[in-house]
């Protein structure tokens, strides 16, 4: 079961010896509410049902809200503190300007990333468990931050488990990660090298697999797509009720800037004639500011950082849901765990994306939205929207489902064992 934030228990050690043992090293995991805390804890949900011994090491992260409540029973989770460097390179909300530039500082200056230290640390409590519990089969470490890889990379080889790196991100050449110049040259090699040494590469969507098989010809045969998917149990939206005077939109997650354009809804809803609102959870606070002030014909509402479940309940209340990819070549390749929360909610979502993007193909091919940048489609959608309403979908495409994806993982792990 899980354990207070610095404590650990054994109830997995006491389950069947004959059964197959998983560790999972990830840095998110609840309490934490990231966004990376829901693939870990799913993987750690799924492989127990089908009769693994599952031990996770976490980090504990102080700089994000505590707010993540889930079931953690029937697996151990042993936490890890934050170091020093990690807690002052977080970027903790209400900071100062001069402790964000020192935070932003200590970042550029951390190698391969700020959670380096923890990761370690990790790496010290699994060599502590290895004395008190049966080795692992598989060692699986679930990154961005890409330094877990190292700490589970390592475990495996001590013990003679497979090792598996599941990739949310890429790493090396991904655009909004904060690092020196003069460490750009090594990022490349050692993302080859720590990928080179698992004995699976785990990749969230056909395009990142595709990225990796092109730029690590030698890894190709042992990449595999695993995408996110919806838990069971978020699909329970069938209560939505409409407003006819108004059309409310929601956006749950950060807006990254510059990097992520969301006028173009904007200015789509500013020639709608019916009243439109949208809520943003979670966001950049000057952001949603700076948009407000750009566009007062929308009503856009700062509901700040909240729980899950009330990020979730919110989604569901909403006429349509917001998601902004990008639309640089590489944010293609992007399949975002939000995503599949939406999918879950049943209500459509307005994604501001390549058509021809993963996250573009999955919204046409199960028919659950629109993904565009052109302001005149985002119109038209919103008007038929706001005339029309739409329904709540009733079941989740299968192929979508989170047990179907980790299914995939599972059947490759099997055979990797057997062999």
């Amino acid at each position: 079961m899980g354990t207070h934030i610095l404590d650990s228990t054994s109830s997995a050690a006491e389950q069947s010896p004959a059964a197959k043992r998983l560790w999972i090293f990830s840095y998110w995991f609840p309490p934490v509410n990231e966004v990376g805390s829901s693939r870990a804890v799913a993987m750690a949900r799924y492989f127990t049902a089908r009769g693994w011994q599952v031990t996770v090491i976490a980090g504990a992260s102080e700089a994000v809200p505590q707010t993540f409540v889930t079931d953690l029973s029937g697996f151990d989770v042993h936490y890890v503190p934050d170091s020093w460097l990690t807690r002052s390179s977080s970027f903790k909300p209400g900071r100062g300007s001069i402790a964000h530039r020192l935070s932003t500082a200590l970042r550029l200056l951390s190698w391969p990333d700020h959670i380096r230290p923890v990761a370690q640390a990790m790496k010290r409590r699994a060599r502590d468990l290895l004395r008190q519990l049966p080795a692992p089969d598989v060692v699986l470490s679930t990154a961005l931050p890409f330094s877990v890889h190292a700490a589970a990379r390592d475990t495996a080889r001590q013990c003679g488990a497979l090792f598996v790196a599941d990739n949310r991100d890429i790493w090396a050449r991904n655009p909004y990660k904060l690092t020196a110049p003069f460490y750009q040259s090594l990022d490349s090699s050692y993302e080859r090298q720590m990928l080179a040494s698992a004995d699976l590469v785990v990749a969230v969507s056909e395009g990142m697999s595709d990225y990796y098989r092109a730029t690590y010809p030698a890894l190709a045969d042992k990449v595999i797509t695993v995408m996110n998917g919806v838990d069971a149990g978020i699909d329970e939206c069938d209560d939505h009720v409409r407003d006819p005077a108004r059309l409310r939109l929601v956006y749950t997650g950060i807006l990254y800037g510059e990097r992520r354009d969301v006028t173009p809804l904007l200015r789509a809803a500013q020639r709608l004639r019916s009243k439109v609102g949208i809520d943003f959870y979670g966001s950049e606070p000057e952001i949603v500011a700076q948009l407000a002030a750009d566009f007062p014909d929308v009503a856009i509402v700062d509901r700040g950082k909240v729980p899950r479940a009330e990020a979730l309940r919110a989604q569901c209340a909403a006429d349509a849901l917001i998601m902004v990819v990008g639309t640089a070549p590489w944010e293609d390749t992007l399949l975002p765990g939000k995503l599949f929360e939406y999918i879950g909610s049943g209500r459509p979502i307005i994604a501001l994306a390549n058509p021809g993007s993963d996250s573009g193909k999955v919204i046409a091919g199960y028919e659950l939205g629109i993904a565009t940048t052109q302001e005149d489609a985002i119109a038209d959608f919103l008007a038929r929207l706001a005339a029309d309403g739409m329904a709540s979908k009733t079941a989740v495409p299968a192929a979508l489902e989170r047990a179907h994806q980790l299914r995939i993982l599972e059947d490759r792990l099997e055979a990797m064992l057997v062999s």
